[in-house]
């Protein structure tokens, strides 16, 4: 409190470098913990509101919209392929951070040959491999998010606070893996976003970023897919992601959300060597005659 001219009732806490503890027998540590603990307490609720949200893994329905649906049965447009398959997640998902989650790629989008689309467990979507040769492998993501940080300073005994809102920090890995869940090949890509940090609403940093890359290997030979011990010798790819905040402030919080559907998410296997038809064995030739 103020008091001009006079000096102050007992007991009252008055500004200065003592902050009232000469009278109240507080710290300054404390002083600040008492004048700011109504602030403090609404911002926490806030940004536990955010931690809740970011650590809670909800789905809802991603847009379903392609025409290639329609043709998710006609194996005979794909005669003259070696292997195809293609899936996008049927849902969008809220992700936490600092931790690699698969990305669950559990809806087929038309045809598939020599390969599928399955969902092993805990909602995640694979592409299973079921011949052997060379394939390639197409992922498109895009996920949806941004950090926030609070600072508190004081500046004429008067408390201010500054809001921070920046981007977030995706990376994917694209794993190969066989029946036995042993890697056989992996490939990472690390996202980048173009927004500045340190913005002044969430409309600049919480935008929609697509992300695409392949992956391009070889896997053995497989029995044919109707023999019994076919499973054994699949191939299966799974999409994980984990991102990282930016944080700038003294309180922070952060969401990211993994948006499904067929324009904004796929993971396309494309097999690019062919099946050997009327194989000839011919150890030994006739004579073609002279060359000119």
């Amino acid at each position: 409190m103020t008091a001009p001219g006079q000096d102050a009732p007992d007991g009252a806490w008055t500004l200065g470098s003592g902050m009232g503890q000469h009278l109240a027998g507080m710290s300054p540590d404390d002083v600040v913990a008492v004048t700011t603990s109504t602030a403090r307490a609404d911002l926490t609720e806030a940004v536990d509101g955010y931690t809740a949200q970011r650590q809670q893994q909800s789905a809802t329905r991603a847009e379903h919209t392609s025409g290639q649906q329609a043709l998710k049965n006609r194996l005979d447009l794909l005669q003259s392929v070696a292997g195809h398959a293609c899936a996008f997640m049927g849902y969008n998902w809220t992700v936490p951070h600092s931790t690699w989650v698969v990305l669950p790629f559990d809806t087929q989008l038309g045809p598939v040959k020599r390969a599928g689309v399955v969902t092993p467990a805990d909602n995640s979507g694979w592409l299973v491999l079921k011949a052997g040769g060379l394939w390639q492998i197409d992922a498109h993501a895009t996920v949806q998010g941004y950090s926030i940080g609070v600072t508190f300073y004081w500046l004429n005994n008067i408390l201010y606070t500054i809001t921070n809102y920046n981007p977030i920090v995706p990376t994917y890995m694209l794993e190969v893996v066989d029946a036995h869940g042993n890697l056989l090949s992996p490939r990472r890509f690390d996202a980048v976003t173009g927004v500045s940090p340190n913005q002044q609403s969430t409309d600049a940093v919480n935008l929609p970023v697509s992300s695409y890359f392949s992956h391009t290997f070889v896997v053995e030979d497989m029995p044919p897919e109707d023999d019994p011990a076919a499973p054994q010798h699949w191939v299966y790819v799974r999409l994980s992601m984990k991102w990282e905040p930016v944080y700038s402030g003294t309180f922070n919080g952060a969401q990211c959300k993994a948006i499904g559907g067929t324009k904004l998410s796929s993971l396309t296997a494309s097999r690019w060597s062919r099946d050997v038809a009327h194989n000839v064995v011919a150890p030994t030739v006739p004579d073609g005659g002279d060359l000119t």
